[in-house]
């Protein structure tokens, strides 16, 4: 390991930028050309020889393939040798100011759309230019990704590029298994539409802040990749716009035919995304000016009924009490001269005229009626708000959920709708391993009747736990059901009672 100030060849070094399986990257000082440059070194102490010597096969696959490479999207290589001291190779290369996409998602879990399209469209661009050199990546990767600081995306680590030039060992598997293509976990060549794969996997993370393929060992990620079709990315963003859906289940396609061919048409896909009037923003904003339209119409029409009470009805209701109280008191001359008792005068034309001040003031009140416009309540809860009654005959589903984390998330779909996904609180000190838990006090829904699928998901990225499950349940009217969800620590364990 070298520290500050010692050399490597005529480079000197100034800080270690890095560390990987292979080897340190440190940022150095090139005094010949007087510029900063980026140092891979490739530790060879204390392996095999057979390991060796795939060590320096991969390294000089580095030097031949990224060296042939001269794009805005890719790292540039400078110069490449041994070290005179350990006899390990190095490679020389551009330093590039910013930090890997790996530790942006880190940091920020997703990015915003626009962003996450850009850095897709410009990875695709820059793969586009290597295929046509003939050298294809194998192994894209966010680690593999570096944001530099004025914004854009350049690909790094050409460690495992295969070129078509070189006869690769049948049956060899390189890559990282949560972004590679089937056919690579198959042992087949990966061509340039495997790393269309990787990048689509990649650009589904950035959307969504998740993994299409996930698991809690190699095993499960590689049936995932080969049997699995991920959740679409709408799942997790209802305002994305579905072009986008199409986009990304082209990219990350099983089949390889079915895939873009090219680097090129899948930038060309993405940037038309990006130009179109589809924009997830700017629907919203037409949503939401309709919804103010809308209720801004509603209430003037209700104050319009209100005012043409006041103004028309209410007159006209205390016209007919007057005249009904002349005809009382003609009524009550007429009878003057009878000797009756003044109560049962009263009361006979009480009986009189109440049927017909009724029908008249039946007829005023159903015409005074003030409306309230109706709104149409949505199917799926908020944070802040359970599901509304549907129809009488809709179905009660209480959600109980079971966990031992200090924070996760779940989330719930029905029928590939999206209608839970709320963080769960963190164990308290009575129930340290295990809890029953009400996320923000929605643990409440209503469906309407029938058969539907309900898919359930919790995430842990503090306990490495990530699982999906599914279950069919058939729920009759008006019945009440409970949907036990238990976060096992080797499987979740979902069921409908």
């Amino acid at each position: 390991m070298r520290t500050l100030h010692q050399t490597l060849g005529r480079y000197l070094i100034e800080a270690e930028i890095g560390r990987g399986a292979m080897g340190v990257v440190y940022r150095a000082y090139d005094p010949q050309i007087g510029r900063q440059v980026a140092i891979k070194t490739i530790s060879l102490s204390g392996q095999e020889f057979a390991d060796e010597a795939e060590y320096r096969s991969r390294f000089l696959r580095e030097v031949r393939a990224a060296g042939r490479l001269s794009h805005p999207g890719v790292v540039t290589i400078y110069d490449a040798g041994e070290d005179p001291e350990t006899q390990e190779p190095y490679l020389v290369m551009e330093f590039v100011a910013g930090e890997p996409l790996s530790r942006v998602l880190a940091r920020n879990r997703k990015l915003s759309l626009p962003l996450a399209l850009q850095y897709a469209q410009e990875i695709a661009e820059a793969l586009d230019y290597a295929h046509t050199q003939g050298v294809v990546h194998r192994d894209i990767k966010p680690a593999n990704i570096l944001v530099t600081e004025d914004g854009h995306a350049k690909i790094a680590d050409f460690g495992v590029a295969w070129l078509h030039q070189e006869i690769t060992q049948v049956g060899e598997v390189v890559g990282s298994p949560a972004y590679m293509a089937p056919e690579q976990m198959s042992g087949k060549q990966g061509d340039a539409r495997s790393d269309l794969f990787s990048l689509g996997v990649v650009l589904y993370s950035m959307i969504t802040g998740f993994r299409p393929f996930q698991g809690n060992s190699a095993k499960t990620v590689v049936f995932k990749v080969m049997n699995i079709e991920p959740i679409p990315v709408t799942s997790f963003q209802s305002d994305v716009s579905p072009e986008l859906d199409a986009i990304v289940s082209r990219a990350i396609a099983k089949d390889p035919d079915e895939r873009y061919a090219t680097g090129a048409a899948l930038a060309r896909a993405i940037q038309a995304f990006r130009n179109s009037d589809f924009l997830p923003s700017e629907t919203a904003a037409f949503i939401a000016r309709s919804a103010e339209k809308n209720a801004s119409r509603a209430t003037k029409k209700s104050k319009s009924n209100a005012d043409r009470y006041k103004r028309y009805l209410l007159p006209a209701a205390i016209s007919l009490i007057a005249l009904a109280g002349l005809i009382f008191g003609w009524q009550m001359t007429r009878l003057s001269n009878v000797p009756l008792p003044a109560e049962l005068i009263a009361e006979l034309q009480l009986r009189r005229t109440r049927p017909q001040l009724a029908t008249q003031m039946g007829a005023i009140s159903k015409k005074a009626v003030v409306r309230k416009p109706r709104v149409r309540s949505k199917l799926l809860p908020t944070k802040s708000e359970t599901l509304p009654q549907t129809t009488p005959e809709s179905v009660k589903v209480q959600v109980e959920i079971q966990h031992h984390f200090n924070g996760a998330k779940a989330s719930i779909w029905f029928d590939d709708k999206l209608v839970f996904d709320h963080n769960l609180r963190g164990a308290d000190q009575r129930h340290p391993l295990l809890r029953a838990v009400e996320v923000n006090q929605v643990t409440n829904f209503q469906f309407a009747p029938g058969k539907h699928w309900l898919q359930v998901r919790v995430v842990s990225p503090a306990n490495n736990y990530d699982q999906v499950e599914t279950v069919e349940a058939d729920l009759p009217p008006r019945s009440e059901h409970v949907l036990y969800v238990n976060c096992d620590k080797r499987k979740l364990q979902v069921s409908m009672q």
